[in-house]
């Protein structure tokens, strides 16, 4: 009878110690899966419903109200916090910035595997636009020299990292500030000045009668006023006048 029970001691110490093995396996396999060594510029990405969307990074939603309340799904992972193994394979609920548990909403006029939106109040307008990666390409091209010019009702000028615009660029401004960004000098090989620090950005946002603005970065050095409607291109820096804070005295 006592070496019935060793033996059962024996065993059950061997059936433990076995489960344990396999949980540390299992575990160090799942950790490989997610972890490596290289370092991954992630893009601006959400996984929901079998669908893959990207953050449009140069449209602003025109009426914020066009977000409805119904809610075409939540994050479950961020994948910017902790993988860095590039072979990882996004699943389901994975997002590249969304925080954990952020919901992304459904927007008027758009199908929920067309387009989604996801609250930042960071962001002008004060959401997060991301279009589904097939339904992108139905899009209108998004750069500059796609814009539509004749269409443009208004300019709004921000600062870097504010969303309430300091200027607004109407009539014969509007079309002052377009010829000058048109007319610019290519400079593909221009680097800018930072010898007295960063360059200053701003947000150029332009309206036309679509539900999504465009909307374009220019930058200033000190040197020279410059943006990006495909290579970097020099502005005449009259446009430093239509650029300035009409609000300060």
């Amino acid at each position: 009878m006592q070496k019935n029970a060793v033996i059962l001691c024996s065993s059950l110490l061997l059936i433990l110690g076995l489960g344990a093995i396999t949980y540390w396996a299992l575990a160090r396999d799942h950790s490989q899966s997610i972890k490596g060594n290289a370092e991954i510029d992630w893009v601006d990405f959400v996984k929901l419903n079998g669908h893959t969307y990207t953050g449009l990074y140069d449209g602003v939603l025109v009426n914020p109200d066009d977000v409805t309340d119904a809610v075409a799904g939540k994050v479950k992972f961020k994948v910017g916090d902790v993988v860095s193994n590039p072979e990882y394979r996004t699943k389901e609920g994975d997002a590249a910035f969304l925080a954990i548990g952020t919901q992304l909403y459904e927007v008027k006029g758009y199908k929920p595997e067309e387009m989604i939106a996801a609250e930042d109040k960071s962001r002008i307008g004060g959401y997060r636009i991301y279009v589904e990666d097939s339904y992108y390409k139905t899009l209108n091209r998004r750069s500059f020299k796609d814009l539509p010019m004749d269409q443009v009702s208004k300019i709004e000028l921000y600062k870097m990292n504010e969303t309430i615009p300091y200027r607004t660029l109407v009539n014969q401004e509007q079309a002052d500030f377009i010829h000058l960004l048109k007319s610019g000098e290519y400079k593909p090989t221009y680097t800018p000045n930072t010898q007295n620090g960063d360059p200053s950005y701003y947000s150029m946002v332009f309206y036309t009668n679509e539900p999504i603005a465009y909307s374009f970065s220019i930058a200033d050095d000190g040197d020279h006023v410059f943006f990006y409607p495909w290579d970097l291109s020099l502005v005449d820096n009259r446009i430093r006048t239509l650029m300035a804070d009409s609000n300060k005295s």
